[in-house]
């Protein structure tokens, strides 16, 4: 479709022609040249009015916009309704800043040009914050091993990105750390000065601050915002380390405050406005648990942070509306300055965990809405190396946003708006789900079961969750669940790959799901007719489609991500490869009497997890370590 664009330049307060062009172009239209007509004309005005307003009739459309993340919105509405004679909305906008954070660190760094779809994506829908979350994945003058090897991010990579963003009117924000998850960064001998444990810099420590001032210094010289988030989150072994070694015991709550006030001093020198996660003042009154904290609970002033702090209310679990209203009345206490981030739930193995996500992000914005918490953010992360795709989480992405807009989550208007922002079906992606949310999980998988990565990885012959899932018909499931995959896939647009990819893991968690059970059935019994034809037809089959499926994560890894953090997908993927291979040369030698037995057949399979009763439960388990073998990996 071609079409006319009217109304940008400096007669609208700087909505510009290239980043619409960009848009369209992504979309298969073209923008009409001078002196020639369009299919569609859309004219553009800026109004003093907050929010939007979009109206078509014939071929002419009238947008009118206060900010650019609104126009940008309303260009998608647009387009998302072209094809009708007439039409309008109007949309009030949102009540305060809205984004989507990106996990640039968990091994998969997004490309420049990955981060610049992203930020299109989120233009499109309506959001005027991006931040990328890193943790040691940028650069910081004089301390080389900080991201040594990880695909860190250049400055010039982040200014590009950052004045990309700026013409569509979205800020980008660095998220980074300045006391735990730093685990990689730590990792060099040349950094060990800066622990207090493996995974978190040592406070009080002069050389801590000038290491944290390098880190402000990077970003101020990356970003344009002065906003930053500080992390400080999940700190909770916090002065139990070398700190304690040096300066004795301390109340952990009063040191989190001490470095929270150093870390400001430096914000004050480098004109950075500060947000940090809020856990740690939490977690101690909670006993343990976040959120856990009485409705009357009162913080003593020496453990309350400085209130020119953003604090970050995270929450990805709750659906239950009151939650989340009495967490933010709890954050009120503290500051008037509070921020929501909630979860596209991507981070929970090789698959998106979409009900989980969807129902808690629907709980947060109804028991949020007369807190006064209006600013919010849904974060993407990549837990435990960023085996799903990052484009698995646009359909959380883009329910997040109409949430946002106070719009309507139906699923046939879904499945609209998402055709436009992807062009792919937005209840076919759905189909992901059922990788995880299996029977037996509830109506929004809430205990955060993970099965499929569970069944991919875990050994033939020494399968930690063989005692789990036999005998409970996730074969059969799973084999449904490929056909349906199969079908979506023929579908699918410029996302085929992913459909193909996880039409691969459910065809191979089919017959993995009970392979470790039959071969040790078989062996046990002396069945050794079903042992040869696991050996010569079933394993080498699998082996081929976890072959292929590992074809397609490269492909889909490097499309996205920058290469550094894929060797480590490429370990575990050929993990199961060789495992296949090796197990079945194990059964044919037992079976051609080279080898008297297989003496790891012989022990009682247990479940791994289980209900108060003692009976299976599907649960989580996203540690790979903890996944592919019972035996010592990450461990002395």
């Amino acid at each position: 479709m071609r079409i006319k664009i009217r109304g940008t330049e400096d007669r609208t307060g700087g909505l510009q022609i290239q980043p619409i062009r960009d848009i369209l172009e992504e979309r298969g239209h073209e923008t009409a040249k001078d002196g020639m007509e369009g299919d569609l004309c859309i004219h553009f005005t800026r109004t003093d009015e907050k929010g939007y307003s979009v109206a078509k009739a014939g071929r002419d459309v009238y947008i009118s916009w206060h900010t650019r993340p609104e126009a940008f919105r309303a260009l998608g509405k647009a387009l998302e309704h072209a094809g009708k004679e007439k039409w309008r909305e109007e949309n009030k906008g949102t009540q305060g800043n809205t984004g989507l954070m990106f996990d640039c660190s968990r091994n998969g760094v997004l490309k420049v040009e990955a981060v610049k779809e992203m930020i299109r994506q989120a233009a499109l829908m309506g959001l005027n914050w991006l931040l990328l979350y890193t943790e040691d994945t940028y650069e910081v003058e004089g301390y080389p091993c900080f991201g040594a090897l990880r695909g860190r991010y250049t400055k010039e990579e982040i200014r590009e990105c950052d004045a990309y963003a700026a013409q569509f009117g979205i800020e980008m924000i660095p998220c980074i750390q300045t006391l735990a998850h730093l685990r990689t960064a730590l990792r060099w001998p040349a950094m060990e000065k800066y622990r207090d444990d493996a995974d978190i810099l040592l406070a009080e420590e002069e050389r801590t601050y000038r290491l944290i001032d390098a880190m402000l210094a990077s970003v101020k010289d990356m970003y344009r915002s002065k906003r930053i988030h500080l992390g400080m989150d999940e700190a909770f072994y916090l002065g139990y380390g070398n700190y304690r070694r040096i300066h004795g015991e301390v109340k952990q709550g009063e040191l989190i405050r001490r470095h929270l006030d150093r870390v400001m001093e430096i914000c004050e020198k480098y004109g950075l406005e500060p947000m940090i996660w809020s856990d740690m003042f939490f977690v101690t009154p909670g006993g343990g648990d976040y959120y856990n904290v009485p409705a009357d609970y009162e913080w003593s002033d020496s453990e309350k942070p400085d209130r020119r702090v953003t604090l970050v209310y995270w929450d990805y679990e709750g659906h239950d509306e009151d939650r989340y209203t009495r967490m933010a009345t709890l954050h009120k206490k503290l500051t008037d300055q509070v921020c929501f981030a909630g979860g596209a739930w991507i981070w929970n193995g090789l698959a998106p965990n979409y009900a989980q996500a969807m129902d808690a992000t629907k709980k947060a914005f109804l028991g949020l809405e007369d807190t006064g918490v209006t600013d919010s953010f849904c974060t993407l992360w990549l837990d435990n190396g960023a085996e799903t795709p990052m484009r698995a989480g646009l359909p959380m992405a883009a329910f997040y946003s109409r949430c946002a807009y106070g719009e309507s989550t139906d699923p046939e208007e879904m499945e609209s708006w998402f055709k436009m922002l992807c062009g792919e079906s937005y209840q076919d992606m759905l189909l992901f789900d059922r990788l995880d949310h299996i029977p037996g999980t509830g109506v929004y998988n809430e205990g955060f079961a993970n099965p499929s990565k569970q069944i991919f990885y875990q050994d033939p012959l020494t399968g930690v969750f063989d005692g789990q899932y036999a005998g409970t018909g996730l074969d059969v499931y799973y084999a449904e669940t490929a056909k349906l995959l199969k079908k979506a896939q023929k579908r699918a647009g410029k996302l085929e790959k992913m459909f193909r990819y996880y039409r691969l893991l459910a065809s191979i968690d089919a017959g993995k799901c009970e392979l470790g059970v039959k071969i040790r059935s078989a062996y046990l019994s002396g069945d050794r007719d079903t042992l040869a034809r696991i050996a010569d037809k079933e394993m080498p089959d699998l082996r081929k489609k976890v072959q292929k499926m590992h074809t397609l994560r490269e492909q889909m890894w490097q499309e996205e991500f920058k290469p550094n953090g894929y060797e480590v997908m490429d370990v575990r993927m050929a993990g199961v490869e060789i495992r296949l291979k090796s197990a079945r040369r194990r059964i044919l030698d037992y079976l051609d009497g080279k080898i008297p037995s297989l003496p790891e057949l012989e022990e009682e399979r247990l479940p791994y997890f289980t209900n108060e009763e003692g009976k299976n439960a599907s649960g989580k388990c996203n540690l790979w370590e903890n996944i592919v073998s019972a035996a010592n990996i990450c461990g002395v």
